[in-house]
C-alpha cells in the first residue's frame, strides 16, 4: 500500500516540476502568493498569541514580528521579485552552512569522513552558486522544477526511504 502512494506521490511530484519549468513565471507567481498568504496567516497568528503572553515585554517582541510578518506576507503576494530575493537569500545561506559543516566533516575520522566534508563543501559552493542566479524567478522556478523531478523520480524508485525493511543481525 505505501508502495503504491510512494510512486503516486512521486509521479505528482515530476509532473508538477514539469509544469513550473513550462510554465515559470505563473509558477513562480503561484508559490510567492501562497508563501504570501502562509505569511500573513502566520502573522496574525503570532498577532494572537502576542495578546495572550504574561510578559509585556515578549508580547511586544511578538506584536512586532507580527506586524513584520504580515507587512513581508503582502509584499509577497504583490512582488515577484521580493519572493526571489528571500529565496535566493535562503538558498546562499543553507549553501553558506552546507560549506562550513563540510568543512568541519574534513577532520572526520577515516576515507568516509573525509570524502562527506568535500561533498559537502562542493554542494555548498553549489548552492552558493545557485543563489546568485535564483534573483532570477526564471531560474527560481528551474531551480524548484528541478528539485521537484528529482525528489519525484526519488520517490518513484524508493530511494533513501525509510520504509525498506532492514537485514536483522543474528
Amino acid at each position: 500500500m505505501t508502495e503504491t502512494k510512494n510512486v503516486f506521490v512521486g509521479i505528482l511530484a515530476v509532473l508538477l516540476g514539469l509544469i513550473v519549468i513550462l510554465f515559470p513565471l505563473i509558477s513562480v507567481s503561484t508559490f510567492s502568493l501562497i508563501a504570501g498568504v502562509s505569511i500573513i496567516f502566520l502573522g496574525i497568528w503570532i498577532l494572537a498569541q502576542a495578546f495572550k503572553t504574561k510578559s509585556l515585554a515578549a508580547g511586544i517582541a511578538d506584536l512586532i514580528i507580527a506586524i513584520f510578518a504580515i507587512m513581508l506576507g503582502i509584499v509577497f503576494m504583490g512582488d515577484i521579485k521580493a519572493f526571489a530575493f528571500f529565496s535566493s537569500i535562503a538558498i546562499y545561506i543553507v549553501g553558506l552552512f552546507v560549506a562550513l559543516s563540510g568543512l568541519s566533516s574534513l577532520s572526520g575520522e577515516g576515507a568516509k569522513g573525509k570524502a562527506i566534508g568535500v561533498l559537502g563543501i562542493i554542494m555548498g559552493v553549489l548552492f552558493i552558486v545557485i543563489g546568485t542566479y535564483a534573483y532570477n524567478p526564471l531560474v527560481l522556478a528551474a531551480v524548484i522544477g528541478a528539485f521537484l523531478i528529482i525528489a519525484g523520480i526519488m520517490e518513484i524508485f524508493g530511494l533513501f526511504s525509510s520504509d525498506k525493511e532492514k537485514p536483522e543481525l543474528e
